[in-house]
């Protein structure tokens, strides 16, 4: 028993200490996406993003027998999420116990060659926060000991996330055109706020994480919502005023469109 403790202890170590080793880079990612900006109209239904690229090797590179694993990460801006429980009181329905999680990102989208089981060690997907069940982990989380921390506050926030479309995991959606050439759609839903997202992709080989790419892509409006947005934002006396003015034209126009005669 004890022996089994220090064998996945060291295990767990060694996969850690993985993290921080760098190579000279002899296999590199160089990838792009077929738009930076995807633009928000008064008619915008959702999007996607194509992720293209290729696996460069260094000739004196020794091959592998593993092949090449990829992960393609399309994250926000890390928010306040609240995860509520319902209990029932007198015959009612209320809302009796909330939890926060602060570390939670606005839109997570992953895309892979294959499972993440498959591709690394838990611990190194739990440190890179690689796949939505490593999202909202306390940071004393051990990844061997997952039932000991179960969290139905956690479940519940991330049932609600994917349910909008806002976390998804697209495991083995990612197509090698070649032995180096690969290709990743990831669809954008139509609810997705307005700012910077970062586009990461990781290369793993045999369980090591040999490199990473992280790219920016903004979401922004466009046409009169852009307009009316910039003027709530810089200039919000001006916008209210102009509010009022639209309402109060609007009330005489449909007074003198239905006057009597």
């Amino acid at each position: 028993m004890i022996l089994a403790r220090l064998v996945s202890l060291l295990s767990g170590l060694l996969v850690s200490l993985g993290l921080f080793i760098t190579t000279a880079h002899s296999e590199r990612i160089v990838a792009d996406l077929s738009d930076r900006v995807i633009k928000i109209s008064s008619n915008f239904t959702g999007s996607e993003i194509v992720v293209f690229g290729t696996i460069e090797r260094d000739q004196s590179t020794v091959s592998r027998g593993d092949p090449y694993d990829l992960v393609v990460i399309v994250r926000g801006w890390d928010q306040t999420l609240v995860s509520r429980r319902k209990d029932r009181t007198f015959g009612i329905w209320i809302n009796n116990d909330r939890k926060l999680y602060k570390n939670a990102p606005n839109f997570y989208a992953l895309s892979s060659t294959r499972k993440l089981s498959d591709i690394a060690h838990p611990i190194l997907l739990t440190k890179l926060q690689i796949g939505t069940q490593y999202l909202l982990l306390p940071p004393n989380f051990n990844p061997q000991d997952r039932f000991a921390t179960y969290d139905p506050f956690r479940v519940a926030a991330l049932r609600k996330m994917r349910e909008k479309g806002l976390y998804t995991d697209d495991q083995s959606s990612i197509t090698f055109l070649s032995k180096t050439l690969f290709r990743s759609t990831i669809p954008i839903p139509a609810d997705v706020e307005v700012g910077g997202y970062e586009v990461t992709v990781h290369l793993f080989r045999g369980g090591a994480l040999l490199h990473t790419e992280t790219q920016t892509l903004h979401v922004a409006k466009t046409g009169f919502e852009q307009h009316a947005f910039t003027l709530a934002r810089d200039h919000a006396f001006l916008y209210g005023l102009a509010c009022v003015l639209i309402a109060l034209f609007t009330g005489w126009m449909t007074g003198v469109v239905f006057r009597k005669n």
